[in-house]
């Protein structure tokens, strides 16, 4: 698919659709990174969350401003922004700074790429989508992966380590939740930019009286190396957000299916340059595992 791709388009085009998936895959990849260090001083996932989504929406709010984009309110487009806001982002955002404090960022980044397979399989549990041999090879290979992470005692560093793992799988399936509602229920007129900004104001909304009534605060005019770590993987979620919307609007689904690789094997590299990770041979294993995965379980169109 990719060469063909490069072979129908102009040379500098292709560079231009190639750039930014690398690029938007590295910024979606150093989400995990920034979220660990974020967390290295306690600070509660709540008041992280609640910050983020400020963050997030404000850069939304700007954008909306500054193109004329005009965001539709209507009954059926507020339901859909709300259930994208709670499955996208409050509801695996909080989960994802409760276990990324216990988890090696590498591990994490393998876990989260079961998204497009547990996409799959709810996408043939509701008979949204054929059922393809090669796609079901790519889904056992995922769940192969992720057994030899939480299984084994030697996979992970601590003992008892197997139970936060399963958080990010349960992050994953809300991603993939709001996956095949947004296939299933977008509402005509309402683009990706549209919905990514209607779900950050969702979540804001969702977010901001959790935080206050637990009493959570974190404070970021300290600017220090955590709070700085808490701007930018907001900072990158958005910008990680746009890449994705633009590739699969200039490229296709196929194509930006690609990021995938990119993301969890820039997850998994940053952990071991930046925080000295090391892994037991099962989890590189896994990691190829869930390449593989990965390879088979893209859309066929």
């Amino acid at each position: 698919m990719a060469e063909h791709f490069t072979r129908t388009i102009r040379p500098a085009r292709s560079v231009t659709l190639w750039g930014a998936l690398f690029v938007s895959g590295l910024c979606w990849g150093g989400t995990q990174l920034f979220s660990k260090l974020s967390v290295a001083t306690g600070h509660p996932a709540m008041g992280l969350v609640f910050w983020q989504a400020i963050i997030g929406a404000a850069m939304m709010l700007a954008y909306l401003v500054i193109r004329g984009h005009p965001l539709p309110f209507a009954r059926r487009y507020l339901v859909f922004y709300a259930v994208c806001g709670f499955l996208g982002t409050a509801f695996p955002h909080s989960i994802s700074y409760t276990y990324i404090k216990h988890l090696p960022v590498g591990v994490a980044s393998i876990l989260i790429a079961t998204v497009p397979m547990m996409t799959l399989g709810l996408s043939y549990l509701m008979k949204a989508d054929q059922v393809d041999r090669k796609r079901v090879f790519g889904l056992m290979l995922g769940t192969l992966a992720v057994l030899l992470i939480i299984v084994p005692d030697a996979s992970l560093p601590k003992e008892g380590q197997w139970l936060w793992a399963l958080l990010p799988l349960v992050t994953a399936f809300a991603y993939a939740c709001e996956n095949v509602y947004i296939a299933k229920y977008q509402p005509e007129g309402c683009d990706a930019v549209q919905a990514l900004a209607g779900l950050s104001f969702a979540a804001l909304f969702m977010v901001v009286p959790l935080a206050l009534s637990q009493g959570v605060w974190v404070d970021i005019t300290v600017f220090g190396p955590e709070e700085l770590a808490l701007i930018a993987s907001s900072v990158l979620h958005i910008l990680a957000y746009f890449g994705l919307v633009w590739l699969i609007a200039q490229a296709g689904p196929v194509f930006t299916a690609q990021i995938g690789y990119i993301v969890t094997l820039s997850g998994v590299f940053f952990g071991v340059i930046f925080l000295g990770e090391s892994f037991a041979p099962t989890v590189w294993i896994a990691l190829a595992l869930m390449m593989a995965g990965l390879s088979f379980v893209k859309p066929a169109r």
